[in-house]
């Protein structure tokens, strides 16, 4: 079988090539998407995000480098109708990533191909990061650095008076997935209680609670939560108003799931104390943004899940996967998309 890796500005060729070796009677190929920078596959990604998959025409040299491939490996580059019926020969279609908007999962399978993603691939990435927001947002470290960089020593705060320890406090996870356990278990070694809203999870291992009890009790609400269409704008003006005034929301998940202009709107009034926000409705954020003019928040670039050992390991983990179903074991496969 002919494998063909597609490499990205965030996981090139060389990552998928040190990743996938050695697999019996596959033959390895990688091509490289030539993007302008990070800006055009920032404005694909939005695209592919909102529905617009099918709109993305892959450039002739990608499609002549896959078109005779069983296998396809992708990260941020779509695979819409047009690539899987050009691909005779298609097979199995991998995705480096835990989402998988920009694969047409269901016309795959139609041409009975197998879809596999990578659940998990930046959990450590992404829960190393929420944490740092925590830290950063309550206790004032990247307005602080900012303010000596601009020949400040600023000792008053929108929060000040409030400034609390971990220890004690109560974080309230919304969704408690791979990357929510990480959150939970790294926060533990802070002497943090946690609270759980997952109406999927159903273990008795956390405090699953409703999403009410934990707004109203959480010292600090983290988003860890896929979004879907049922639960765009999950945390808005009611769930925000549920806040303590000295309560901290962060998000590094996804932004469709809290409505932007009731944060806005808490952070503004000072209803909750701060947010720490690394994913927006509009990427990137124009220097008068909503959110970008306020002093009570901590924002990053959409940056939470990039760190290079998420991105060097994830092809070693999503083919450690597929390699089970080329053997003929698809039972055995965890990240095969049913």
């Amino acid at each position: 079988m002919k494998l063909v890796g597609i490499g990205d500005l965030f996981i090139p060729c060389e990552y998928i090539e040190n990743g996938i070796k050695n697999i019996e009677n596959v033959e390895v190929h990688t091509v490289e998407w030539k993007l302008k920078g990070f800006d055009e596959l920032q404005n694909i990604n939005l695209l592919v995000e909102q529905g617009g998959r099918e709109d993305f025409e892959a450039p002739d040299y990608l499609m002549e480098a896959i078109s005779d491939a069983d296998i396809i490996i992708t990260q941020f580059c779509p695979i819409t109708k047009k690539i899987i019926d050009a691909c005779k020969n298609l097979k199995y279609i991998g995705v480096l990533r835990a989402g998988y908007e920009n694969v047409n999962v269901a016309y795959a399978k139609e041409k009975g191909i197998k879809v596999f993603n990578t659940p998990g691939r930046n959990a450590h990435a992404v829960s190393d990061f929420t944490v740092g927001m925590i830290i950063c947002e309550a206790r004032n470290i990247a307005r602080g650095h900012h303010g000596i960089k601009n020949g400040e020593w600023i000792r008053d705060y929108s929060n000040s008076g409030m400034i609390p320890d971990l220890g004690e406090r109560t974080v309230g996870l919304i969704g408690y997935g791979e990357i929510g356990r990480l959150v939970a278990k790294k926060l533990s070694g802070f002497d943090m209680n946690v609270l759980v809203y997952d109406p999927f999870y159903k273990g008795d291992d956390v405090n699953l609670v409703s999403l009410e009890e934990l707004m109203k009790n959480s010292d600090f609400v983290s988003l860890h939560a896929r979004l879907t269409e049922e639960n765009k704008h999950m945390i808005g003006a009611k769930e925000l108003s549920l806040m303590k005034k000295t309560a901290y929301l962060i998000n590094t998940s996804r932004s469709a799931l809290v409505d932007e202009k009731a944060l806005y709107d808490a952070l503004k009034s000072k209803s909750i104390a701060g947010a720490a926000i690394d994913v927006f409705d509009v990427e990137p954020p124009s220097k008068d943004y909503p959110l970008v003019t306020l002093d009570n928040v901590t924002l990053t670039p959409h940056m939470a899940g990039g760190s290079n050992d998420a991105f060097i390991n994830t092809p070693k983990r999503l083919i450690g996967d597929m390699k089970k179903a080329f053997a003929g074991n698809e039972k055995e496969c965890k990240f095969l998309i049913k």
